[in-house]
């Protein structure tokens, strides 16, 4: 079996240094964690029972596990993130309604029955109620508001003076909501935008159809098997209902199965995200991950050796070496050689594509319907004479 990675070369530097060979112990792909009947599964359980006299991990360095192994001197302090899909940009096709919020539309649309009811009042006193029917005359002013707010010409003097400063109020109020609507409707049309939705764990806690996929038999699941309260014990309660433990050594195929089918939120530390990212984009090209910039969960990372073992003594001047010369971090930096194009992701994406009819079907809708009733109400004049 070839081993490889930053922590095999920690392993064959150990065996140069302290002059020892060594065989793999394969174990069943978990790190460790306590089982129900008091025993420990993992990597962990193995030194325990003394199948293997060292457990290379590196494994989180928690009080449980410090009571049944032994921990060397930390090879390097390590955070969770949040590893999604990078998101993409879907079809939008009522975003011409966008500019404004609903209760904006509803305003605006509240304004023009105000100002027909205005101009037809003062119409009404200065003219005369003999003059034409009160029904045609709100049909009348209300289609040429309308067509004022539309920015459409049209022939029509304000009778008076109290008419002629309604519509002058009207037009002034057009204009500003007009331009403002024409200029937010383009700025969203010239570039689409998506934004970030699980940037921390507690976005990916509200979302309750979002699976989360994890490590099994980690130091993290097995805090969350005794946290009630705070964000853990709401991450507990969240991962007993909608969480997927898998195998560590199946963490990175799972990541590119599993997240672009989209639903799915991986925890894992930023060293495994990398190196996903690298050979994600080794193989494609492409940048299809995102990191969250919230972190959790933060833990230093050991080497496990049986309780009171000599060894543990001799591996910890050695980790020492490595990491004051920098060592360590060269070989995870050579792990993940294609990352910096992939790792610092803007928080708003930006895309340039054409527009299908997928993204403007409402808007053609908007016209057929718009179509269909003026078709039927000049059917209803043709029929009344």
């Amino acid at each position: 079996m070839t081993t490889t990675g930053p922590m095999a070369n920690l392993l064959h530097a150990l065996a140069d240094s302290l002059n020892f060979t060594y065989s793999v112990v394969q174990g069943d792909g978990y790190w460790g964690a306590p089982q129900g009947n008091g025993s420990w599964n993992g990597m962990i359980g193995l030194v325990l029972r003394k199948e293997a006299d060292l457990g290379l991990g590196p494994f989180g360095v928690t009080f449980e596990r410090s009571q049944v192994v032994g921990f060397t001197w930390p090879v390097f302090r390590e955070v969770l993130h949040v590893l999604v899909p990078r998101p993409r940009p879907q079809p939008q096709p009522w975003q011409f309604l966008a500019p404004f919020t609903l209760v904006v539309w509803v305003c605006v649309l509240a304004s023009l029955v105000v100002v027909t009811g205005a101009a037809l009042l003062v119409e009404t006193v200065n003219r005369g109620v003999g003059e034409g029917t009160t029904h045609r005359g709100v049909i009348s002013h209300l289609i040429t508001h309308f067509q004022i707010f539309l920015s459409q010409s049209v022939k029509w003097e304000g009778v008076g003076e109290a008419g002629r400063a309604v519509t002058a109020v009207w037009l002034i109020a057009v204009l500003v909501v007009m331009r403002t609507y024409s200029g937010a409707l383009t700025s969203l049309l010239a570039v689409k935008k998506v934004g970030l939705k699980y940037d921390s764990l507690k976005d990916a806690l509200a979302d309750p159809r979002l699976t989360l996929v994890m490590e099994g038999s980690t130091a993290l699941t097995a805090y969350l098997k005794s946290a009630k309260s705070g964000v853990y014990g709401e991450l507990a309660r969240a991962v007993g209902e909608r969480g997927l433990q898998v195998k560590a050594s199946q963490m990175q195929e799972a990541a590119y199965t599993l997240l672009p089918q989209g639903g799915h939120a991986m925890f894992l530390e930023r060293i495994g995200c990398n190196k996903v990212y690298s050979d994600h984009f080794s193989k494609t090209g492409r940048c299809d991950f995102y990191l969250s910039r919230g972190v959790f969960w933060p833990l230093l990372y050991s080497v496990v050796v049986p309780r009171h073992h000599p060894l543990g003594i001799l591996v910890d001047a050695r980790i020492l070496a490595l990491r004051g010369f920098g060592v360590y971090k060269v070989w995870t930096q050579m792990m993940t050689p294609n990352i910096t194009h992939c790792l610092r992701m803007p928080t708003t994406l930006k895309y340039n594509e054409p527009f299908a009819l997928r993204h403007l079907w409402a808007v053609f809708l908007f016209l057929a319907g718009g179509l269909v009733a003026a078709l039927i109400i000049f059917a209803s004049e043709l029929a009344l004479g």
